[in-house]
Formats: C-alpha cells, sequence, structure tokens
C-alpha cells in the first residue's frame, strides 16, 4: 500500500487498515518536545482492542498557564511526579512500532512523536500515517475533531484528553476505511523545537 491516495474496497475482515494505532497527544507549549499527555488506542480487525493513557512530565515541567486553562487542564502540580517521556515509552511503545499510526492533524501528532524519541530516546524512526483531519477535510464545514465526530455521531467526551481525542480519532478511522472514503498518506512537517 504504497500510493498516495487510495480506496479500500476489501472484505472488511481481511483489511489490513483495519488494524493500526489512533494516537494523540497533548502539549505543555508549541514545542513538540513539550509532550504532557500521551493517549493510544489499538484497534484489532476493526475492534478496539487495547487503550494506554499516561501524563508525561515535559521538559523543566514547563506548561503553559494559558494552554492549561484554554485547551487541555493539565496544570504543572499535574506532571511534576509523572515519567518524563524516555521513562513513559517503554510501557507503549508495543502500540507504535511497527503499526499504521492514526492521528486527528498527524502532523502535529507525528512530530512530537518523532521529536521526543529522537531528543529523549535517541531513536530515529518513521511510521506509516493516516491523518483523519485530512481524510474528512470538505465533508463537512469544518475538518476538526469535535465537528467530524458530531457529524458522524461519533460520541467526544471530554475533548483535549488524550485518550479521549484518540479513541474518537479511531472510530473516525474505522468509520472512513468501512465506507469506502478516500485514505491519504499523512504529510509530514516539521514543527519547532527548542
Amino acid at each position: 500500500m504504497n500510493a498516495e491516495m487510495l480506496k479500500i474496497n476489501l472484505n472488511q475482515s481481511e483489511n489490513p487498515l483495519l488494524n493500526f494505532t489512533a494516537i494523540d497527544f497533548e502539549t505543555g507549549s508549541i514545542y513538540s518536545n513539550s509532550v504532557c499527555q500521551v493517549g493510544l488506542v489499538k484497534v484489532v480487525n476493526g475492534i478496539i482492542a487495547d487503550t494506554f493513557v499516561e501524563l508525561i512530565r515535559p521538559p523543566n515541567n514547563f506548561i503553559r498557564y494559558d494552554w492549561t486553562e484554554n485547551c487541555h487542564g493539565i496544570k504543572r502540580s499535574d506532571t511534576q511526579n509523572a515519567p518524563t517521556f524516555a521513562q513513559s515509552y517503554p510501557k507503549w511503545k508495543h502500540f507504535v512500532e511497527n503499526q499504521i499510526l492514526v492521528a486527528h492533524n498527524m502532523r502535529f501528532d507525528y512530530d512530537c512523536l518523532t521529536t521526543c524519541l529522537r531528543d529523549f530516546c535517541n531513536i530515529n524512526m518513521s511510521f506509516k500515517t493516516y491523518c483523519t483531519m485530512n481524510i474528512w477535510r470538505g465533508a463537512f464545514k469544518s475538518a476538526s475533531l469535535a465537528t467530524c465526530c458530531r457529524e458522524n455521531n461519533i460520541e467526544l467526551k471530554n475533548h483535549h484528553n488524550a485518550l479521549a481525542d484518540a479513541a474518537a480519532c479511531a472510530e473516525l478511522f474505522i468509520l472512513a476505511v468501512k465506507s469506502g472514503r478516500i485514505l491519504k498518506s499523512s504529510p509530514r512537517k516539521t514543527y519547532r523545537t527548542p
């Protein structure tokens, strides 16, 4: 499956795209290495098989106050005793290694993952990825996660909690595959690191 765009017409029980991990990161600042929460949802044969969520202490435990107030609600006091990225990654690496990864705004999440792996674990790795934001773009007035979920009758509880967002993304991708939407491999963009 190396095509930039493809339409899946396989028997759904045999569809390799129904085996993937949905991933979401929350960050403490604009920097991609400031991850403060990871959420992962492993899907096997189109069914959620496993989940993982963990708070992560970003470098210097720095989380912008306005991000806490206006976005994810994660405070420095929440992450002060949390593991660092390097300490957390071994617990969930089986979710991402040798897996198709799916995210809503994959450019952001891919950059968080690869930057943190490089900076904190000395690992350089690439992944096959799909972006549900790109897949559903144009279907509705907005391609935001909240809009895509609402328009597809997918429940989105606790938006900006990494596990809740990853679970909603997983449901959006399963629906896209099963309904025959055109899937685009996700482009990569580099975000800033300090």
